[in-house]
């Protein structure tokens, strides 16, 4: 019967032991699998913020374009596009510079 204490108490330790190295690895598991449905769940909040600044950009860009603006100008304002200029006037820089020089001249 002596034999069979320590024997006992072997068994129970070694039970002991690995009903906590179990309940220990079915708590990370779970705290593994948690963390891994937090992660899938950020990258599906990622994604979604991501379409949708590509679809307010998108939008932007719409709202913006030149041709839609012209467009509200015209019909809605009553605007009207101003025709091309009719007269240009162009005078090269050596006459600005020898005007000047005779302006110059004249008032010294």
């Amino acid at each position: 019967m002596k034999n069979s204490k320590p024997f006992l108490g072997y068994g129970l330790l070694t039970g002991i032991a690995i009903t906590i190295y179990a309940l220990s690895y079915v708590g990370l598991k779970l705290k593994c699998e948690s963390l891994i449905k937090d992660k899938v769940i950020a990258m599906q909040n990622y994604s979604s913020v991501q379409n949708e600044k590509l679809n307010l950009t998108v939008q932007f860009q719409f709202l913006n374009s030149e041709e839609r603006i012209v467009e509200i100008a015209q019909n809605e304002l009553g605007m009207i596009k101003c025709p091309a200029p009719v007269l240009t006037l162009s005078v090269s820089r050596e006459q600005i510079e020898r005007i000047q020089q005779e302006i110059n001249s004249k008032y010294e």
